[in-house]
């Protein structure tokens, strides 16, 4: 586990490392804006929102002049669609002010050991995006151990920038466990990103502990912004 224990951690820093996302098939515009507003007041790092909304984000980051970063999924929430099909997803996309993507891993290509399948997906979506970066979830919550570490290797070889655990649409995903054991095996080839059970500040603290560097939360940004002003 690394140890890289922070005492000087605080509402600036953690705010730093968030990237509150409206993702869910019920997110609203009214959520939408009012996780802008809190990535505003707070300098979150990142809102994410479904692709058919980036429209609505993006205009209101210009009205408000916000200085965050505009992120949407590819392939998402089950990343079982062609890599063709994905591959036009991001260049569609990128017709808006996006500035980061997660991608979903093919995850029934993985439990499949089509693992060459797997680098392929996600170097095409890394060579039609460009310098512009790209998370790949792997969704942790049906891998073990081995498979992690196969999808590491995809990730990196892919050139992707980060490993994000989960979707946000299991029951988890990153555990201090999990976020461990892929810093263990992608070392600084590769950033982390937890999401998919980040829900307190402690949590989110005990993620940075084993080596997380940003964390995707929906609702309980509110809650983990409060308790870090506590700090």
């Amino acid at each position: 586990m690394n140890t890289n224990t922070n005492t000087n951690i605080n509402i600036k820093t953690i705010a730093s490392m968030l990237d509150v996302s409206a993702v869910q098939a019920n997110s609203t515009k009214k959520e939408i804006q009012e996780f802008a507003e809190l990535a505003i007041e707070y300098d979150c790092k990142a809102v994410f929102v479904l692709p058919s909304l980036l429209s609505f984000l993006c205009n209101y980051r210009n009205e408000r002049s916000g200085k965050f970063l505009i992120g949407t999924p590819i392939g998402f929430p089950a990343g079982g669609m062609t890599t063709e099909m994905k591959v036009l997803e991001a260049k569609n996309y990128l017709q808006f002010d996006v500035d980061e993507f997660d991608l979903m891993i093919n995850v029934g290509f993985l439990l499949s050991g089509m693992y060459q399948e797997v680098y392929e997906d996600i170097k095409a979506v890394k060579n039609a995006i460009g310098t512009k970066t790209l998370k790949v979830i792997i969704e942790c919550y049906y891998l073990d151990h081995e498979l992690m570490k196969r999808a590491a290797d995809a990730v990196i070889k892919g050139g992707a920038d980060w490993i994000k655990t989960g979707t946000g649409w299991t029951p988890t995903g990153a555990t201090p466990e999990n976020i461990a054991y892929l810093k263990q095996i992608a070392g600084n080839a590769v950033k982390i990103k937890a999401s998919g059970g980040v829900r307190n500040l402690e949590t989110v603290q005990k993620m940075i502990e084993a080596g997380a560097e940003r964390f995707g939360v929906g609702k309980s940004a509110k809650n983990i912004l409060a308790e870090a002003e506590q700090l």
